[in-house]
């Protein structure tokens, strides 16, 4: 009997939390109502208590396992509901604080009921919800009796892994001879004279192909044996354009490619490839159709001879149809490596030998797993938190091994999943709405988590983000989440865990892997509650119509696809928002969008909202009703003029991406009031109406990166003071830029107190600065107290007559100077004044000299000796 994979104890966790607000309780009281919702604190609290009893006991008894889905399925419209409860009274307490309560406005959207201010409480819809939830509450305390549910019963205490913000595979085990097998095979097709040869290894789902293919690829062997490598995770979608596009923007140094015509990516790749030696990895393929292969190889065969295409799959038919070599067919591990590896994953050593007392059970565990990697992996990752001996026999015994036959899910990963915390079950199971080899960046996913109410705040941390990462590290390192193999700085699940996540998301997750998937949504449950789907380039309303009968949707997330850009109806638009109400998550990034609809602001619960690359040119006032957003995505919205005027209104946005917005020149002064803000990524001053550059002194808590534009607005040295950059010890890249004209209302004299007033803090890592007009630059760029700073750029700085002294930076890799035309001597003040013996530029890699139009003579060369890099 299969288990049901439930998340009740973290919900009722946060559930319990909110319920005892004191701001919830007092508004509560104001309404009537506290005394029933303190009644569902009571029953929330003795069925939380019983729940690991009901979860232990569900596995022979069906009618636990329902009683555990009921409850579910209350957890989660309790959390909505509480969730209206909060809207409301954060709203009242906003226009109380802004003494606007004789405002008309809408209290509640619409789709959920028909509220004005004074009759909130007394709505039929409304009392009838409360009504009808208690109801089933008391349903489902009634049967704890009838089932001898037990409190308190002794559940897995949970310590906190030690994690790192990336895990880098390390160690690997009983892989060697297989390296060197296939190393044998590369070094023998490399030599020949064939064109092209394609090694393909086979090997069934966790065994490891990818991983061996890694320890081949970055051989030091390899080095300078070909021209060019590439990698790309093909996948079960065989897209042969798509496929082409990738492998062209691996083996180029240029990254991104634009073009959009198969027979041009056919050509470019062509080129690229044209009389060199490369070797190409191209992992997990699926792809049985020659025709597809075929059309794909084309290109390959401009290569020189001795070029290799190494491909992994776990189809044996894949490798007959894509090569003549013999397949290498890799095996299980032997039982001794996978007790390695197993201890490695279980207490970081490569043996037993410091824990004999666990080494027969060790014996038994990888057995169980069939000596499989991924499943002694991701079982070593849950014993690091067993109770030594005790706790290793009660993971054996489980009964889940006893499941096996029945589910195509692995034991070893699901028992790795269900002693889990509750908190991190929530967050894994979410990820359900990822296809496989899904790419996704941490913080992005922290992000999703944060917005669905995942995270639980913690007095560790400092920030809901913190707790967010900490979960993500958590996850990685017990290998839920795996780094990409093509982007090292994204993660992907192995597609055996994210089978695992799809099983245990049950009907609460929907996702259309398939773009033209048109007969699912008659299918459709109606728990659904987060929902992905592969776009369509035209989208219609027939796709969606389930939305109409489904208004609990939290998530709407239309999946990334980069071959052109996406069109969606209005309808579609205007449907979604009258029948979601409840949406939390809301993507619709490269949507060909020219207007939001004013019934955005409807959606009082959304957390995030993703509007990025999109044709807007502006926003409606509604979105400043939005007062839970947490995150709103602008970046790349080319057209976009101007923000809403009620920007102090969204009290809880913590991140505000307006990255690479050209046209946005002004922003209005209540960002000011934002006082949450961690994320701006582009801050523009104004002489104006708009935001001034002394109001960033209100934004303690920024962080990462931020552009502050238009300086030459800035009439007063004093605002500059003001922003306080230098307590903004978060910031980790800054870019200062002032206009490109140079004319005469440039002030040489303002424009350099104005830098000297926008020191940052020490801890900054990259810091560019464009078009400034001062004749030098500040003394704090190149102090060597910037022991951070990697990156700087300057460009344009037209007026500058000297450098500053640069040199004295010991952590300064990458150095661009453009534009300086009055520069005419490079001499010591660029190197500066380091001690005796002391090296200049010490970490310095690449050097770039450009556009540079009086520049007559460079002194002391001689001091750049140890620069490894390259100048141009």
């Amino acid at each position: 009997m299969a288990i049901v994979e439930v998340f009740v104890g973290a919900i009722l966790t946060v559930l319990l939390e909110k319920l005892a607000s004191g701001e919830l309780m007092k508004f509560l009281r104001r309404v009537g109502i506290d005394a029933q919702l303190e009644e569902w604190r009571t029953t929330l609290s003795m069925i939380k208590a019983v729940l690991t009893d009901a979860e232990n006991k569900q596995t022979g008894d069906v009618a636990v396992k329902e009683w555990l889905k009921d409850l579910e399925d209350l957890a989660y419209d309790l959390e909505d509901l509480v969730d209206e409860l909060n809207t409301e009274a954060l709203q009242r307490k906003l226009n109380e604080n802004k003494g606007s309560t004789s405002k008309v406005r809408k209290l509640i959207p619409t789709c959920c009921t028909n509220l004005s201010y004074n009759d909130f409480m007394f709505d039929r819809g409304i009392a009838s919800k409360l009504k009808e939830i208690s109801g089933r509450l008391e349903a489902l305390s009634k049967k704890i009796k009838i089932f001898r549910l037990m409190e308190n019963v002794r559940g897995r205490s949970y310590e906190r892994l030690p994690t790192t913000s990336l895990v880098v595979e390390s160690e690997v085990y009983g892989r060697e001879k297989d390296k060197e097998e296939i190393l044998k095979i590369l070094f023998g097709v490399e030599s020949n004279d064939s064109q092209i040869s394609v090694i393909p290894i086979v090997g069934m789902g966790g065994v490891g192909k990818t991983t061996l293919v890694k320890l081949v690829f970055n051989d030091e062997r390899l080095k300078g044996k070909f021209d060019l490598k590439g990698w790309v995770c093909v996948s079960d979608e065989f897209d042969v354009e798509k496929v082409t596009k990738n492998i062209l923007e691996s083996v180029s140094s240029g990254g991104k490619c634009d073009y959009e015509n198969f027979d041009t990516l056919q050509v470019k790749l062509k080129e690229s490839l044209s009389n060199k030696k490369f070797m190409i990895v191209l992992d997990d393929i699926w792809n049985d159709d020659y025709g597809k292969w075929d059309s794909l190889r084309s290109p390959f065969l401009a290569g020189k001879p001795g070029s290799t295409i190494i491909i992994t799959t776990r189809q044996e038919r894949v490798a007959k149809i894509m090569s003549e070599i013999p397949a290498y067919n890799l095996d299980l591990l032997s039982e001794g490596d996978a007790l390695s590896l197993l201890a490695q994953h279980a207490f970081g050593a490569k043996t037993f030998d410091s824990h004999p007392d666990l080494i027969e059970i060790g014996k038994s565990m990888v057995r169980r797993c069939k000596m499989l990697p991924l499943a002694v992996k991701a079982l070593g990752g849950l014993l690091r938190v067993a109770d030594g001996p005790e706790g290793w026999e009660e993971v054996l015994k489980s009964e889940i091994w006893m499941d096996e036959e029945k589910s195509e899910i692995l034991p070893a990963l699901k028992l790795s999943y269900r002693h889990l915390p509750p908190e991190l079950k929530r967050c894994f199971a979410y990820c359900a709405l990822f296809p496989k080899d899904y790419e996704f960046d941490k913080f992005q996913l922290v992000y999703f988590w944060m917005a669905e109410g995942l995270l639980q705040e913690s007095e560790k941390h400092n920030s809901i983000e913190d707790v967010g990462s900490q979960y993500f590290d958590e996850l990685l390192a017990r290998s839920f989440f795996q780094q990409s193999s093509a982007n090292a700085s994204c993660f992907v699940m192995h597609d055996l865990f994210n089978d695992l996540a799809m099983s245990v998301a049950g009907d609460k997750c929907l996702r259309m892997d398939t773009a033209l998937q048109e007969n699912l949504p008659g299918k459709v449950s109606v728990k659904v509650r987060h929902f992905s789907f592969k776009r369509n380039q035209y989208e219609t309303y027939p796709r969606f119509n389930f939305l109409d009968k489904d208004p609990k949707l939290r998530t709407f997330l239309p999946l990334p696809v980069e071959e052109y850009p996406f069109r969606s109806s209005q309808r579609i638009l205007l449907q979604l928002f009258a029948n979601s109400c409840y949406l939390r998550f809301l993507s619709l990034n490269d949507y060909e969008i020219y207007e939001l609809p004013d019934s955005i602001g409807d959606l009082r619960h959304l957390r995030y909202l993703g509007l990025a690359e999109t044709p807007l040119t502006w926003l409606p006032e509604s979105v400043c009703t939005l007062i839970n957003l947490q995150v709103l995505i602008l970046s790349g919205c080319r057209r976009l003029t101007k923000l809403p005027t009620s920007m102090e209104n969204l009290i809880n946005l913590r991140h505000l991406d307006i990255s690479d917005t050209g046209e946005l020149h002004e922003m209005p002064r209540g960002i000011a009031h934002l006082t949450s803000l961690q994320t701006l990524t582009k801050m523009t001053a104004t002489k104006n109406n708009g935001m001034r550059l002394k109001e960033l002194g209100n934004l303690s808590f920024l962080q990462g990166d931020i552009s502050i534009e238009e300086l030459q607005n800035v009439v007063y040295v004093q605002e500059a003071t003001d922003a306080r950059l230098m307590d903004k010890r978060s910031l980790n890249k800054i870019r200062l830029a002032w206009s490109e004209d140079f004319d005469d209302s440039r002030n040489k004299i303002l424009e350099l107190d104005v830098l000297n007033a926008l020191k940052p803090h020490k801890n900054l890592s990259t810091l560019e600065i464009m078009y400034y007009g001062g004749e030098n630059f500040s003394n704090w760029i190149g102090d060597s107290a910037f022991s951070k700073l990697a990156k700087i750029s300057f460009e344009f700085c037209k007026n500058c007559t000297s450098l500053p002294p640069l040199g004295q930076l010991p952590s300064l890799i990458d150095l661009s100077i453009r534009g300086t035309d009055q520069v005419k001597v490079i001499g010591p003040e660029f190197y500066g004044n380091r001690g005796l013996g002391e090296l200049r530029f010490p970490s310095l890699i690449s050097l770039t000299f450009e556009d540079m139009s009086n520049w007559e003579e460079w002194h002391g060369m001689k001091v750049l000796s140890n620069f490894l890099g390259y100048a141009n």
